[in-house]
């Protein structure tokens, strides 16, 4: 009884989304668009409905299309979380693409911030969060041989202030981002995102153990 009164509360957070994600201007991982996508896109897998899929697809499309010049590189709000998003879209089979070419302009933004004059050492905010798209891009399977989509200058200046071996897995980090969800089910006055929001609140709950 209670996991269907959970299902029917999931729907209804979907609808909700449905009808305002379009709407909200952030466009990063944590509260915005990109978070919104994944859920999405993991709900549509996990019930079959083909229409979250498109619409996902349709929400994915405008955050391409929509990220500004001097938008922050930091893994929560930025270009980092976007591109860690969308790489672990395309690596699961979520959305087609290849990486190389969809997150080229991402990568040369990052590149063009000194990494070793970041003393922010946060996942969130700071250098591991950076890190972790770095490592998550350098591993990516649409690589062709040889290819690495950041120069040799960069990636020496990476090594020398990352902490190899710290970088957490997908589910770590969803999980970390979910970690805290709404309580009760007064939706209007939810967030949308995936910290603290409606579309954590679904990844959570539907999230394969």
């Amino acid at each position: 009884m209670e996991q269907q009164a959970n299902n029917g509360l999931i729907e209804r957070i979907v609808r909700h989304l449905v009808l305002f994600s379009s709407f909200i201007s952030n466009i990063g991982l944590y509260h915005g668009k990109t978070g919104i996508v994944l859920s999405l896109f993991h709900y549509a897998r996990f019930t079959g409905n083909t229409l979250y899929e498109e619409f996902a697809g349709e929400l994915l499309d405008e955050i391409c299309e929509d990220m500004p010049k001097n938008m922050p590189i930091d893994f929560e709000n930025g270009l980092c979380g976007i591109g860690w998003g969308i790489e672990y879209l395309l690596q699961n089979n979520f959305a087609e693409g290849d990486s190389n070419v969809i997150l080229t302009s991402i990568d040369r933004r990052i590149m063009d911030r000194d990494i070793r004059r970041i003393s922010d050492r946060s996942f969130p905010a700071g250098l591991d969060g950076i890190s972790c798209y770095i490592n998550k891009r350098l591993h990516s399977p649409f690589h062709r041989a040889g290819d690495t989509p950041f120069d040799e200058a960069y990636l020496n200046d990476w090594k020398t202030v990352a902490e190899p071996g710290h970088f957490p897995d997908d589910r770590q980090i969803l999980c970390t981002i979910t970690e805290t969800v709404p309580e009760g089910d007064y939706i209007p006055s939810w967030n949308l995102g995936l910290s603290n929001g409606c579309a954590g609140f679904i990844l959570k709950n539907i999230l394969p153990t």
